[in-house]
Formats: C-alpha cells, sequence, structure tokens
C-alpha cells in the first residue's frame, strides 16, 4: 500500500508540477502573480467538453481547448497586465487585477454550465497491473505527457535562443533591456507558453478525476505552495516541490484521511520556509532584482 500512495503521488504530483511550472515562468519572468492562471484552469476542461460535444475526435477538442487557454492567458497580459505596466502600477493593483478575471470568468463559468462536477471520459478508466501496484489509464497519460513535457520545456530553456533570453529576462530584467531587448515580446511568450501547460495540467486533471467551476484557484494554490516549496528563483523547484507535494498529499491520504491533507501542505510550506526561506533549490536573488 506504501509503494502505491508514493506512486500515486508522484503522478498526481507531476500534473501539479506541470501548472506550478506555468505560474512559475510568468512570475520569474514577468514578476508577476498569476492568479488568472486559475482562469485558465477552470475555462480549459469546459473547452474541450463543447468541442467534444459537437462531435469533433479527441485530438481536435484537446487543440480547441489548449488553443482557449493560451488565448486567455495572452489576453491576461495583454488587457491587464501590460496597461498597468506602461502606468507603473503597484504589484498589489496586477494582483487585483488578475484576481478579478479570475472571479470574472468563473462566475461566467457557473452560470454556463452550473457548479456540477463534469467529466470529459465516458465508461470506466481502464487498469494495468505490475506487481502489488494498479495504474489507471489517465495515470499513465499524466506520468507520460508530464514528462515529455518537463524534458521538452528544459531542453527549450536552456538551449534554444527564445528559451535562453526568457531565462534572461527571469535574471535580469533591467539588464535584459538595457541590452536592446523587447520585454514586452517576451512578457508574451511567457504567458503563452504559461496558458499552454496550464492548459495541459487542466485537461489531465480533468480527466482523470473530473472537473467543476470552483477547481482552478484551489489547484493555483496548491501550484504557488509547490513553487515556493521547491524554489521560486529556479524553473526546476515547482518540478520537485511539485512532485514533492503529490507524495506528501498522497501519503497523508493513505495514511490519515484526505481531510488532513492540506494541513500537512501547509505544515509542509512553514517547515520549508523556516529551515529554506528560498525553497530546495532556490538561490538568493541579487538586490538589484529584488527590488
Amino acid at each position: 500500500m506504501f509503494l502505491q500512495a508514493l506512486v500515486n503521488g508522484l503522478i498526481s504530483g507531476s500534473t501539479l508540477a506541470l501548472l506550478a511550472l506555468a505560474f512559475s515562468l510568468v512570475y520569474q519572468s514577468c514578476r508577476v502573480f498569476h492568479i488568472s492562471l486559475g482562469a485558465v484552469v477552470t475555462l480549459t476542461p469546459y473547452a474541450a467538453m463543447i468541442t467534444l460535444q459537437m462531435g469533433a475526435a479527441w485530438w481536435a477538442a484537446a487543440v480547441a481547448a489548449l488553443a482557449s487557454a493560451v488565448g486567455l492567458s495572452l489576453a491576461c497580459e495583454v488587457v491587464n497586465h501590460q496597461p498597468l505596466d506602461r502606468k507603473q502600477a503597484s504589484h498589489g493593483a496586477h494582483l487585483i487585477g488578475s484576481l478579478g478575471i479570475y472571479i470574472v470568468v468563473t462566475q461566467i463559468v457557473a452560470i454556463a454550465w452550473g457548479d456540477d462536477v463534469q467529466v470529459l471520459r465516458n465508461g470506466m478508466d481502464s487498469t494495468s497491473n505490475i506487481g502489488d501496484l494498479t495504474i489507471s489509464g489517465a495515470q499513465w497519460l499524466s506520468a507520460g505527457v508530464s514528462s515529455l513535457l518537463f524534458v521538452g520545456l528544459i531542453g527549450w530553456l536552456r538551449f534554444s535562443r527564445l528559451g535562453l533570453r526568457l531565462r534572461a529576462l527571469a535574471d535580469n530584467p533591467i539588464q535584459f533591456c538595457l541590452s536592446g531587448h523587447n520585454a514586452q515580446r517576451y512578457r508574451l511568450v511567457a504567458f503563452a507558453v504559461s496558458g499552454l501547460l496550464g492548459g495541459v495540467a487542466a485537461l489531465l486533471t480533468a480527466y482523470d478525476v473530473g472537473f467543476d467551476p470552483h477547481s482552478g484557484l484551489h489547484a493555483l494554490l496548491l501550484a504557488v505552495v509547490a513553487m515556493i516549496v521547491g524554489g521560486r528563483s529556479s524553473f526546476y523547484g515547482p518540478i520537485v516541490g511539485g512532485l514533492l507535494l503529490g507524495v506528501v498529499r498522497d501519503l497523508v491520504s493513505w495514511q490519515f484521511s484526505a481531510q488532513w491533507q492540506d494541513v500537512f501542505t501547509f505544515l509542509l510550506l512553514g517547515i520549508v520556509l523556516y529551515i529554506q526561506p528560498n525553497g530546495l533549490i532556490g538561490r538568493r536573488s541579487r538586490l538589484e532584482v529584488q527590488q
């Protein structure tokens, strides 16, 4: 049973790590607390559901849903954060504006489709046994897609010109602009990739356990905790934090009860912040970057 809980935690943690990485991309590159990413998580499964109801194939529904996720994430930057940034608004103004977008989108979704839990798949999920382990088809899908995206994204950030410049923007935005680069263009890239990753995480979760209009904020809150635990100044930190948090939550559910998951989640956050304020693999930022 312990091994089953451990594997379940790693798989659920991989999806959580995807969402944490989506949040971290915008947070590090743009210094924006992207609360409206919760709206992306909320809307994406409904876009897939509508496309499937129209008789489209699964791949077409996934493409349409991810396109809506990227579009909404970009709209958050163009409609909210760019105007506020031009007016040199405070971080609090960005936070309130982002929260407002989340609330508006969530209420529209709730009015249009109700508060009931929806599912993307029909019937029971398939399962496979490896010794004493039982792994569902949705879990195999989550583990495979998440692993491919982790490898692809880290490779993109490390070896592509666009990825390297995005890392440079995250490391020192002032020096990045002084070097003649258009920061606004790379901010759009960060929001687009964030929307894509958030949309994939939302689809994987929706396919596995279902979805409702109010699940986005809770998922985003766990992703923020995962980012902080892993290290908010590192693109590897959200992956480590997400996997660790997934394991902790599943082990707590196995050993005690699912009702204790959030208690141990924030207990872990408090312990990590007390021992390692910059996260497990975070690093101290230079003073000019913190300002």
